[in-house]
């Protein structure tokens, strides 16, 4: 059982080596920005220091015997920081290690993706190679889209902070996760933490945040669908469906614009939204901050939803197919609305 004095030594260590990272410069400057990032520069710089704190967190509180667990954390965590400081700046580079480390990670773990209850597709997984790819390809698909929705202030760690609240919610009553409910408070306490700093720019996620967060989110919910029958695969996708769709619609968007799948662009949902905003309220800083919490509120209420019944599949679908409508209405009109602005400047 976790200690309070657990939770004070994780508010310790963030706001000391926070603070001490913001002093000698560590992990800024060197970052280019990515075309996908819209974070306001105060005149001092935060660090892209997120990922270090959630790491530590991981390899303090986590028990030795998950050796396996926080090597493969390291190396996804690794990549991150390599491209933070940008040192790994090829895409194409990065999601090759990524593939490799997610490969591997899926095998040693036994992580894989075993039912989605539909038998035709579960008598596919009975082939090892097509459910090593076809969970590999999901891992992959979360942890790209989840560094695509870390572009402006507080949402791709918000967004996670809500996924790990609303499944402590319910796994506490369960006893056969490969995770200890303990260890998911404290990693709930940690985004919370990372969550405010990031409001008030005093840190960012960065690659490295983006990736370890959704890797280790990714492999938690996926034991957690494989262990326990109440829980329905398709409320876990429901938990990660907007990284995940946000990936998938900008490789299809980019294919036909005859664009790199890989290569970043600002022409994210969240883009839309803070373009929007930037207009209405002529000011960056208040429109970075309310895309953010407009996208998680908006997630929020799906959440809740989603959890009211996280047992039935029929209900999970409904509720995907209702968020993909919303997100495409919502991203076709934002979209219409830049394009009708262009032409009346020009």
């Amino acid at each position: 059982m976790l200690g309070y004095e657990n939770f004070l030594i994780v508010l310790l260590y963030i706001l000391i080596l926070n603070f001490f990272f913001t002093k000698i410069s560590f992990l800024k400057d060197k970052k280019e920005i990515s075309k996908h990032k819209s974070f306001i520069s105060p005149k001092f710089k935060p660090p892209f220091s997120g990922g270090i704190f959630f790491l530590l967190t991981v390899f303090i509180f986590f028990p030795n015997e998950d050796f396996h667990l926080k090597t493969f954390l390291l190396l996804i965590f690794l990549i991150g920081f390599f491209s933070d400081l940008n040192i790994l700046k090829s895409p194409n580079l990065r999601f090759f290690f990524q593939l490799i480390v997610v490969i591997f990670s899926v095998i040693y773990l036994h992580n894989f993706i075993q039912s989605v209850r539909i038998e035709f597709i579960d008598q596919l997984f009975e082939n090892y190679l097509i459910k090593l790819f076809f969970t590999s390809f999901c891992i992959l698909i979360l942890i790209n889209g989840s560094n695509f929705i870390d572009g402006v202030n507080t949402l791709a760690i918000g967004y996670y902070f809500l996924v790990l609240f609303f499944i402590s919610i319910i796994i506490s009553g369960f006893e056969n996760s490969v995770f200890n409910p303990n260890l998911l408070y404290i990693l709930v306490f940690t985004l919370g933490l990372l969550f405010i700093l990031n409001f008030f720019e005093l840190l960012y996620l960065g690659d490295n945040g983006a990736y370890i967060i959704s890797f280790l989110v990714g492999i938690f919910l996926i034991d957690i669908a494989n262990k326990n029958i109440l829980i329905s695969p398709y409320y876990v996708m429901n938990l990660l469906w907007y990284p995940a769709y946000e990936n998938l619609f900008s490789i299809i968007r980019k294919i036909r614009n005859n664009k790199s799948a890989l290569n970043p662009d600002n022409y994210h949902l969240h883009q839309l939204i803070l373009i929007y905003l930037k207009k209405k309220f002529k000011n960056i800083k208040i429109a970075n901050s309310l895309t953010g919490c407009s996208i998680n509120i908006y997630n929020f209420f799906i959440f809740s939803l989603a959890t009211i019944d996280y047992s039935n599949t029929k209900y999970q679908l409904i509720l995907s197919f209702f968020s993909l409508i919303i997100y495409n209405v919502l991203y076709i009109s934002l979209k219409k609305n830049l394009k009708n602005n262009l032409l009346i400047k020009n």
